[in-house]
């Protein structure tokens, strides 16, 4: 709060699984990334993981005029994880 009179907000964005090079190197390093992509997948509750694209198009939202009105929120985008 120290900063809204200069315009500035602060939102986190907490995310979960994201289907990304990091992912397929974890993947590889198991030894048999073709097995394990379905355990990784099984354990998300909405059957897969989330899409880059899916993660900008928060960002900028947040970021965005649309949202002038939102700081110093944490804004999770997991596929439900936080639900458990």
């Amino acid at each position: 709060m120290d900063y809204r009179d200069h315009g500035i907000r602060c939102n986190a964005i907490c995310p979960g699984t994201v289907q990304s090079p990091w992912l397929d190197e974890r993947l590889a390093a198991t030894g048999d990334a073709h097995a394990a992509r379905p355990a990784v997948i099984a354990r998300q509750r909405m059957g897969r993981s989330g899409a880059a694209q899916e993660f900008a198009m928060l960002a900028s939202y947040l970021a965005s005029d649309e949202n002038a009105y939102t700081t110093v929120i944490l804004r999770a985008i997991d596929g439900g994880w936080t639900m458990a």
